[in-house]
């Protein structure tokens, strides 16, 4: 119910806000995007769209390696800093390439909702939504000085009631920004698409749901047999 309200909070730009996104100054983008993403977007969409796309895209790759080398984690079997080489190369390299074709995928399964973007303005939108993600990038170098090695480890090797709730806060923290990105790319998919807040939910996911059914039915047929 939160994220809801905090999704619908900007349905329009009137008075205020119109004021604001009359006044808004391209240099200040990064600082925007965090409290009025819809004013940003919309500003962005008119007069930038390209502004540090790729760049967003190859970053949010990086940092999205990291997380999935963390969650599965690579440092049982390998050192601390070949993880993070292996995430950053990785991530920087292929983290880019699939975010463009889920902007693809969005774009191409929006028009099943009557959705008329390409896939340019959900790049724009997907890559200025990544900034929260981005940002989970600076929690690195904290993250190494207080857990070290135990960052990538499934099992941590201090259990002192500070240790742990460091790791808690961190892991808060990365949390609470992944849903503002998932925030500001809903936003961005109803200014593009001028769907509904659900209608914009529905876009995001049908990529993943188009992939996942066709697993599960076979999977199942294949276990009936």
């Amino acid at each position: 119910m939160q994220i809801y309200l905090a999704l619908s909070s900007e349905s329009s730009v009137s008075g205020n806000n119109f004021r604001t996104f009359k006044t808004m100054k391209e240099n200040k983008l990064l600082q925007t995007i965090w409290l009025k993403p819809t004013q940003t977007l919309k500003f962005i969409l008119e007069h930038c769209p390209d502004k540090f796309v790729t760049g967003f895209l190859i970053l949010g790759g990086v940092s999205r390696a990291i997380d999935r080398a963390s969650n599965k984690s690579m440092g049982d079997t390998m050192d601390t800093w070949l993880v993070l080489t292996i995430a950053i190369l990785a991530g920087g390299v292929f983290g880019w390439v699939s975010y463009y074709i889920y902007a693809w995928a969005m774009s191409y399964t929006g028009k099943w909702l009557k959705g008329k973007a390409e896939s340019d303005k959900f790049k724009t939108i997907l890559a200025w939504s990544l900034v929260p993600t981005i940002a989970s990038l600076l929690l690195l170098v904290p993250e190494l000085i207080i857990f070290g090695d135990d960052l990538f480890r499934s099992e941590i090797s201090n259990n002192s009631d500070t240790f742990i709730y460091s790791y808690v806060f961190f892991a808060l923290l990365e949390v609470l920004l992944a849903i503002w990105s998932i925030v500001i790319l809903v936003k961005g998919i109803s200014i593009i698409q001028n769907f509904t807040i659900g209608k914009s939910i529905l876009n995001m996911f049908l990529p993943g749901l188009v992939i996942l059914i066709p697993i599960i039915v076979i999977a199942l047929i294949v276990r009936a047999f």
